[in-house]
């Protein structure tokens, strides 16, 4: 708006009118095919385009609804197929006779082989089920392995016990007498000693062959079954990808298998892009994909688009061709009439036939209308000029080549605190004097100085604590300067949000404290002070203990409070010279200047123990939780803001070894903590 307020206060002489005559061309009978033509051609493109789309996107839907459907059916059949084998795991691993097996007597492990022959007999998917112990036995039914046998460096024995406490599900592994690939679902089980060893269900992975086999929508289907490091377990077709690695048949294909399920297509070399639809399961890590080849899913889409393209075309070119005779009917032919009326009238013929549509009053009517309605626009178009510069937030001064007052609007008296009276005496008179005036002294040599370029805004700070961005613009006129239009605007709020948010930026939102970044930048240079005056500085690491139970007992919302309970605990207990931030989730760091260890000790003891013995309420429930604390404590000699932090660091994690809620301090002495002295 400034921009259009200073051309329209320029004095600029305006161009002469350019002849607007039509100087020859194509005629309006030409023109109007044209366009219809034009028209026609856009109508049929939209039209083709969107029916398309809509096939394209009908067709892909249906493709992927048949793909999805025959994935999540696998999926499911094998996911069941596993959590039966896991659950038959499960009770065997709580079985006593199967813990002790190796232990409890031959009695003991006749009944344990009892119950892994009837795990076999019930479920026909079970090819081996067996206990191997920590002592080196095993324990199967109607098997017999070799001599050298030892089930602690089988595969399923292992993973087991790197998994415990939870089940591994689904470890693929060859057996060591035939080679037959197997999955093992196996879980490891403990008494009081320790581990005891890992109970194990062992199922062929050709028992999945046949669903995979039987379920395809598309003749180029494929499914198959991966672990997470794209080992290829299962494939409903013999190709020779089963026991590969997905990523050496197709690089960067994991890469694609992200989230729990989704369509990703990747290119098979030799065989061309592939849709494929992925399933995770959700009991092991095994990933279930139904791929089709890309071009069998197009083919009849193509077709379709094809039929519908064609159709579409002959059908818009017959509605084309009526609209264009329409056209021409009912447009053209009316505007030539008119066209020869109005020669016949300029000439002082006699007016020939009135158009079809027209008529010579409506014509006059139409030149009256538009007469009046260009007068009444231009009235109007000054009216809102007008309003706009006495409606502006801007304050508009407006100066000629000698510093006279031309133009102002009542805003900018408002900003100044000025009247009408005052103006009339001219910027060398009250006004400038008023104006400088009424601004601190670093920005009164700014103010209304033509010195400083044109478009550059400054800050104008006034006594009353309004803060003013002033701009000025040149008026021109033949490339001359005739003047300058001078633009206030009152940005007091924005200058003081700006603040504000550089101040958010520096704290942590939830508690109101430093954040990390403040707190370490806060932490340097109180070393450095510390150093230079060779005074006693500590560093204070605070932790919450089993902050998590909170979380996971009360609600994050109550894992936010007992945050800010904590927060407020610690900023009115310190002094203000004591820096507190929030370095971590639920991990507090102090700084205290001038501050020995035995002080810093004492001082934190306190605030230790009114936590201890604290409460706060949230939900209407009133909680309460401890804290553990490490102290660090420099005495004059300076050190890294690292090492610094590792000393406290390694106090706070010796507070927690020790069984939490207490205080240990480190210092050049060694370790100290509020029970015990320590010699580090």
């Amino acid at each position: 708006m400034i921009n259009h307020l200073t051309q329209l206060l320029s004095r600029r002489s305006a161009p002469p009118d350019r002849d607007s005559s039509y100087a020859g061309g194509q005629t309006i009978r030409r023109e109007m095919f044209l366009i219809g033509l034009f028209c026609l051609a856009a109508i049929a493109i939209v039209v083709v385009s969107m029916q398309s789309m809509g096939i394209y996107r009908a067709g892909m839907d249906s493709a992927r609804e048949r793909i999805t459907g025959a994935n999540r059916q696998i999926s499911s059949y094998i996911e069941a197929h596993l959590e039966g084998l896991a659950a038959a795991v499960r009770i065997m691993a709580a079985t006593p006779d199967v813990v002790h097996g190796d232990t409890g007597g031959e009695e003991s492990r006749e009944r344990a082989r009892t119950y892994f022959r009837f795990v076999e007999l019930s479920n026909p998917n079970v090819k081996y089920c067996y206990a191997g112990y920590e002592g080196g036995e095993l324990l199967i039914n109607g098997y017999t392995p070799p001599e050298d046998y030892d089930p602690r460096i089988r595969p399923w024995y292992a993973a087991a016990v790197r998994a415990w406490p939870d089940m591994k599900i689904g470890l693929p592994y060859r057996d060591i007498v035939d080679g037959e690939w197997l999955v093992a679902i196996s879980s490891a089980f403990f008494d009081k000693s320790g581990l005891r060893g890992v109970v194990s269900v062992d199922s062929a992975l050709s028992r999945m062959d046949g669903m995979l086999n039987s379920i395809k929508s598309f003749t180029s289907q494929s499914n198959y079954v991966i672990n997470s490091d794209g080992l290829l377990l299962i494939h409903n077709e013999k190709t020779g990808f089963l026991d590969q690695n997905l990523e050496t048949i197709v690089p960067g294909a994991m890469d694609l298998f992200t989230g729990d399920a989704g369509y990703v297509e990747y290119l098979l070399p030799g065989v061309g892009t592939r849709m494929a639809y992925f399933t995770r399961l959700k009991i092991n890590d095994w990933i279930i994909v139904s791929a089709v080849d890309r071009d069998e899913v197009m083919t009849p889409i193509r077709r379709r688009i094809a039929l519908t393209v064609t159709a579409t075309a002959l059908v818009t070119l017959l509605l084309g061709l009526l609209q264009l005779k329409t056209y021409e009917s009912r447009f053209v032919e009316p505007f030539l009439t008119l066209k020869r009326r109005i020669a016949d009238i300029t000439s002082g013929k006699e007016a020939g036939r009135k158009p079809p549509s027209f008529s010579n009053a409506e014509l006059a009517s139409i030149a009256d209308s538009i007469e009046g309605m260009t007068q009444s626009s231009l009235r109007r178009k000054a009216a809102e000029l007008r309003l706009i510069l006495e409606t502006t937030s801007d304050g508009l001064l407006v100066l000629d080549d000698r510093d006279r007052i031309t133009h102002y609007n009542q805003r900018f008296l408002e900003l100044w605190g000025l009247r009408d009276k005052h103006v009339g005496e001219g910027l060398e008179g009250f006004v400038i004097g008023h104006i400088r005036g009424s601004v601190l002294p670093e920005s009164a040599g700014g103010v209304l100085e033509t010195r400083h370029q044109d478009h550059n805004s400054q800050l104008v700070y006034l006594k009353t604590g309004i803060i003013l961005e002033q701009t000025a613009r040149p008026l021109l006129e033949d490339g001359n300067v005739t003047g300058r239009l001078w633009s206030f605007k009152d940005v007091t709020i924005k200058i003081m949000a700006e603040e504000k948010l550089r101040l958010l930026a520096a704290t942590d939102e939830l508690t109101g404290l430093w954040n990390r970044r403040c707190f370490m930048g806060r932490a340097e240079a109180e070393i450095s002070q510390a150093t230079r005056l060779r005074q006693p500085l500590c560093l204070v690491l605070l932790d919450a203990d089993h902050f998590k139970r909170i979380n996971d007992t009360h609600g994050h919302a109550a894992g936010d409070a007992a945050l800010k309970y904590l927060a407020n605990t610690l900023t009115s207990r310190l002094r203000s010279s004591d820096t507190v931030g929030r370095i971590g989730g639920e991990e507090f760091a102090i700084l205290l200047p001038n501050t020995g260890l035995e002080t810093a000790h004492t001082v934190l003891e306190k605030i230790r123990a009114v936590i201890e013995h604290g409460r706060f309420t949230h939900g209407g429930k009133e909680l309460t939780f401890t804290v553990s604390i490490g102290i660090a404590a420099m005495q004059g000699s300076r050190v890294s803001i690292d090492e610094f932090f590792s000393i406290a660091d390694a106090a706070c994690y010796r507070a927690k070894a020790l069984g939490r809620n207490r205080t240990v301090v480190l210092s050049c002495d060694g370790p100290r903590t509020d029970e015990t002295a320590c010699t580090q």
